[in-house]
């Protein structure tokens, strides 16, 4: 994301009496808009799509990290469980799910 201009500041009274207008350009740029009460920021807002762009980028990077986790923990001789023994505690957690329901 962008660092934050000073364009991209207003105080949320100007946020509320224009709220069409900032949406609108919060959509066209998207940029993040900061707002401020007595001058001191408050909240950031994004549109929509700047929202999912930035949480599907932490869910990247989140997905990352877990695949660099687990090929550290194979170099490390950690292998995991064996795929039969894998699906047989799956099946036991499941199944234990539905009698508990």
């Amino acid at each position: 994301m962008n660092m934050i201009l000073a364009k991209d500041i207003v105080s949320l009274t100007d946020f509320a009496r224009q709220t069409r207008k900032h949406t609108d350009d919060l959509k066209k740029t998207h940029r993040p808009r900061v707002l401020t009460h007595n001058g001191k920021a408050t909240a950031v807002v994004l549109s929509v799509d700047a929202y999912q762009k930035l949480a599907d980028e932490a869910e990247e990077h989140r997905l990352d990290m877990e695949v660099k986790a687990a090929i550290e923990d194979y170099v490390r001789g950690k292998r995991g469980t064996p795929g039969p023994e894998a699906f047989r505690q799956i099946r036991a957690r499941m199944a234990k799910r539905r009698a508990a329901k």
